[in-house]
Order: structure tokens, then sequence, then C-alpha cells
């Protein structure tokens, strides 16, 4: 499996997860092929923008308001609407951990 990692450019670890992490930096136009938590190809992709090491990348469009799931947990919701390939981070994802405001009925996505 050590050998795929070397092939592969992202993760997905959960077949909820609406996103993948890159394990290497991923220019916009290049083919990310999503590697599932059992070693086989799920899908191939191509990013939309340049993507950094470790980050997210959409691998299923997501609609303003809807979840954005990684490991099979909701991390946060969409802002805006997320295409396939996209970069998912904070211009366009609301995250919902360690937020006050939302526990008191405040904030953006709730």
């Amino acid at each position: 499996m050590f050998e795929q990692l070397k092939q592969v450019s992202a993760l997905v670890l959960n077949e909820g997860d609406n996103v993948a992490t890159v394990l290497a930096d991923v220019a916009k136009g290049a083919r990310v092929m999503i590697l599932g938590r059992d070693g086989r190809c799920i899908c191939q992709i191509e990013a939309k923008e340049v993507i950094p090491a470790g980050h997210k990348i959409c691998v299923k469009p997501v609609l303003p308001g809807e979840s954005v799931v990684k490991y099979g947990n909701d991390i946060g919701c969409a802002v805006s609407g997320i295409a396939t390939g996209n970069w998912v981070h904070v211009h366009n994802l609301a995250s919902r951990r360690g937020r006050g405001d939302l526990a008191a009925g405040k904030g953006g996505c709730a």
C-alpha cells in the first residue's frame, strides 16, 4: 500500500466524505487520484485551483449552506457553492468547531 500512496494525490477515509485530503501540493489543472480507505482508486478529478499539501479538495459538489464532511464528520458548512476540484478552506467553509457564537444561536451557518 505504501507504493500506492506515492502515486496517489488525495485520501478519502469515509464514503460519506465530500472532501479529500491532498498528500502533496496540487497544481491547477492537475489530475488528482482519490484513494479510498481500502487502497483503491475511487475516482480521478481535475484540480480547479492550486491546493496546498494537507488541505482539502472537493470531491462532490457542495451547495451553499450544506455540510462539508471529512473523515465522516461534519466539519462546517459551505458559505458559497463548492465545485468538484475546488480547494476547500476558510474562504468557502464556515467551521462548526470551537464556535461559541453558534452555541449562542449566532453566527453564519448553523
